[in-house]
């Protein structure tokens, strides 16, 4: 991995800014890498970019690669899950009147239609809310519960807020309303004292993915009550309908799309193609993605936007009928009037940034920008903010001032933390909430310059080095290794977006044929590459810099691969990130947050050699323990999940838990001598059955060596029954797949779709098989957890088992496993 830091410098005799970047090489994970070539067939180079993104087991690299639903948690997870439904199903079976209490962006909009349709779709007498940015700003407000309470509202369920409001959740309860709590917003140090909180950054939430938009959790909301309260017409079989909004709120929030986040942006983006939302079939007709494969960075970049500009500029209730509606007329004139509301947007965000930039370059910049304004429209700075942090790679804070109160939207950079610099300052504050990266807030206006100051003081704490930005960079190639197979293959990474980046190739020393600026105003640069120029390249935005470019004969770029399509034809174009006459290369140390994989530790100091106590044949009763003294570890792998144990006799033993495990490392650790070769034996290690797995033979071996044990016995080697083996290495034959296939044929003949699950629970080796069968096409999962829906689609042609990663990669493990087996029972010792 390459990561290009941008240093800023003021040249005042100039009044601008000079940005140099620095490329920082980082340790590459050879083995990794080349076990997940050699395992799922794919290039070297997007096998370092897995292993690089922490993906150091072909398995894990399997599900990122070929995202499932039927690896979504179940909203159960929650523990106020299951006390939100039973309240729900009582106001569903009292009539009771439930109100969706939203937010004006992207994320709460889709949240409220998500939520609003399933209810009522379920027969709940229920109403939406959105309060309005300019007069109600962000959250839940007293005067909109007072007025709920007068309509005879029973229930009140927020979405994409609330986990902050305390007061107004008591005062809901005075009224007789029981608040359901939805959010994903960090929560207080006191939360509010509402009917349920489903919120995965609460502590004790019972959720396992805490990264998941407002809309996803309002989405695991809906999949409990769809699973609960199911009807013939609605039911878990809708969920995947309602994937479309869930990942059009998941990518506008930018939350990390990873883990949940991923298979919802996935499935997601497939669903939108087909929407049955009119509203949405619309706005995607306006923005000219209409029938088209659609990514990620288009739905940001193109759809989000004019949603959210109704929210910004007036009231975001457009934005959510445009969601609702199933008049496709009605549908066309929302998304028109959202068009002309993002243009205008665009025009005041446009003014706004221009002011900010030259109240900005009269004077060096600060360490945090703390900018305010009596003319800026509150529902834009947050928008010139993320610009502004864009140009100078600082914390941004701007402010509109209305009178006494102001408001303000702040933006951080990587390793400032917004809100918690916010909490610091909130004896200034009326009110703020918000993430790591952004946050909202109100202050009296005449606060402005203490927070000013206060920001920026509390910045003095920060090294220099957290100011310069940098650029991820995932892999150094040749020009020749730039293809249409390497970008098919890069985009099997696809969705990209925040936590996901689009991978960042690099080139040095290319020949450069011709440079030219393109665009109306010559703002871009268009490279020819190559001697024979038969590789383009386009820079965006640098069309300033054609002067220091022109002559170069070659230059060091870097960039990710597009696809530039002219009459039919498709080419690979290089989308250039930066470009250098000689760029600076810098070695660096691997990254401190990524851990290799253990059969690739570092051994930076010599350690004594293993001493082998070949057991292999002996009975349990004839082991040699009698005169051992010392600490005796176990590392069972005679069940299918090995387990380490601290064993006291033959016939007592203790399982060790990962975390008394690492507690044990740590103390060892901290009372050892940092040289290993002084340490002596600390003991006698079993390795208690053949391993069914190479990987399970080496994990034990690297925790008994990081205990500190080098006097290991291999003991009650028996060949295991094949049958266990298939099982650890999750690989079902072809026999047995078959079979599986044939008892769903069955079931979809009678029904399709289908339920599968419920009262039986669903075989670990049966969810192998219908992961296959979902990566061959031949089913599609609709929804469900524990309970699923299956829809059978009818093969069009004969398919290739080894086309499946799945299978394929189980497969080589399960040969591979077999032969580690043979080679440990027959190899010799001493």
């Amino acid at each position: 991995m390459v990561a290009a830091f941008f240093t800023l410098s003021y040249n005042e005799s100039l009044g601008e800014y000079n940005l140099k970047r620095i490329w920082s090489m980082q340790q590459s994970f050879v083995t990794t890498s080349e076990t997940l070539h050699d395992f799922l067939g794919i290039s070297p180079v997007v096998a370092e970019i897995l292993a690089q993104r922490g993906f150091h087991q072909p398995e894990e690299a399997i599900d990122f690669l070929r995202p499932t639903l039927l690896n979504l948690f179940s909203p159960f997870c929650f523990h106020d899950m299951s006390r939100a439904i039973k309240r729900l199903s009582m106001a569903l079976q009292q009539k009771e009147k439930v109100l969706v209490y939203g937010d004006y962006d992207v994320d709460g909009v889709t949240s409220t239609a998500l939520l609003y349709k399933v209810l009522r779709d379920l027969g709940f007498q229920a109403v939406a809310y959105i309060p309005n940015r300019q007069d109600e700003g962000y959250g839940l407000h007293s005067e909109a519960i007072e007025r709920a309470a007068r309509a005879d509202v029973k229930v009140l369920i927020t979405v994409d807020c609330g986990v902050t409001a305390v007061s107004e959740v008591s005062l809901a309860r005075t009224l007789g309303i029981d608040v359901i709590i939805t959010d994903h917003h960090e929560p207080p140090a006191i939360i509010p004292a509402a009917f349920a909180i489903i919120n995965p950054k609460i502590g004790n939430s019972g959720y396992p993915f805490i990264d998941l938009a407002g809309v996803g959790v309002a989405f695991k909301l809906a999949q409990a009550l769809l699973q609960s309260l199911a009807t013939d017409e609605v039911g878990i079989h809708s969920e995947i309908e309602l994937l479309d909004l869930v990942a059009l709120g998941t990518i506008a929030d930018l939350v990390p799309l990873v883990g949940e986040n991923r298979i919802f942006v996935h499935y997601g983006l497939h669903q939108m193609e087909k929407t049955r939302h009119s509203g949405l079939e619309a706005l995607l007709e306006e923005c000219g993605l209409k029938n088209k494969a659609l990514k990620a960075g288009q739905i940001g970049f193109m759809v989000a936007p004019r949603i959210n500009a109704a929210g910004r500029m007036d009231s975001a209730r457009a934005g959510l009928e445009l969601l609702l509606t199933v008049d496709p007329e009605r549908a066309r004139e929302l998304a028109r009037l959202l068009t002309q509301e993002n243009k205008v947007r665009q025009d005041t965000e446009k003014e706004i940034l221009a002011e900010a930039v030259l109240m900005l370059e009269s004077a060096p910049i600060p360490r945090v920008i703390v900018l305010s304004a009596d003319h800026w429209h509150h529902g834009v700075i947050g928008i010139v903010a993320s610009r502004l942090v864009e140009r100078y790679y600082r914390p941004v804070f701007l402010i509109a001032e209305e009178g006494e109160e102001a408001k303000g939207s702040a933006r951080g950079i990587a390793g400032y933390h917004v809100l918690e610099q916010l909490t610091m300052q909130a004896n200034l504050l009326t009110k703020f909430g918000g993430h790591r990266q952004a946050a909202g807030f109100s202050l009296p206006t005449d606060h402005i310059r203490q927070l000013r100051e206060g920001l920026n003081e509390q910045a003095m704490v920060f090294e220099d080095t957290l100011f310069q930005e940098y650029l991820k960079i995932d892999r150094r190639v040749s020009l020749e290794t730039i293809s249409g197979g390497l970008l098919h293959e890069l985009e099997q990474m696809a969705p990209f977006g925040f936590g996901n980046p689009g991978p960042i190739l690099a080139c040095q020393g290319i020949p450069v044929h011709s440079v030219s600026t393109v665009g109306k105003e010559g703002n871009h640069i268009k490279f020819r590459f190559g001697v024979q120029g038969e590789q383009e390249g386009i820079a965006f935005r640098l069309g300033e810099r054609l002067n220091e470019l022109k002559d170069a004969t070659k230059l060091d770029v870097a960039f990710s691969l597009d696809w530039n399509t002219f009459r039919g034809r498709e080419d690979v174009q290089l989308m250039i990130k930066d470009v250098q006459v000689n760029a600076d290369l810098r070695e660096s140390a691997a990254s401190s947050d990524v851990v290799e994989s253990w059969p690739e530790i570092a051994v930076t100091l010599e350690e004594p050699e293993i001493e082998w106590l070949d057991w292999r044949k002996l009975q349990r009763d004839a082991f040699p323990l009698r005169d051992v003294e010392d600490q005796i570890w176990l590392w069972d792998t005679s069940e299918c999940e090995p387990s380490l144990l601290r064993w006291n006799s033959v016939e007592v033993s203790e399982t060790v838990s990962e975390q008394n495990f690492q507690e044990k490392l740590s103390t060892r650790n901290r009372s050892q001598s940092p040289n290993i070769t002084r340490l002596g034996q600390a003991g006698l290690g079993i390795i208690l059955g053949l391993p069914l797995i190479e990987e399970d033979f080496r994990e034990g071996l690297a925790k008994l060596r990081q205990l500190g044990v080098y006097r290991i016995a291999l003991a009650e080697f028996q060949s295991p029954l094949e049958e266990r083996v298939r099982q650890r290495c999750k690989f079902l034959s072809r026999e047995e797949l078959v079979h599986i296939y044939r008892k769903l044929s069955v079931k979809a003949k009678e029904t399709n779709p289908f339920y599968l699950g419920g009262d039986a629970e669903i075989s670990r080796l049966d969810r192998v098989a219908l992961e296959i069968f979902e990566e061959l096409g031949l089913i599609r999962c609709l929804g469900g957890t524990e309970k699923i829906v299956l829809e059978w689609v009818p093969a069009k042609s004969k398919l290739d088992l080894e086309s499946s990663l799945r299978y394929r990669s189980a497969k080589k493990r399960f040969e591979r496993a077999l032969k580690f087996q043979h080679e440990l029972l027959v190899c010799a010792f001493g």
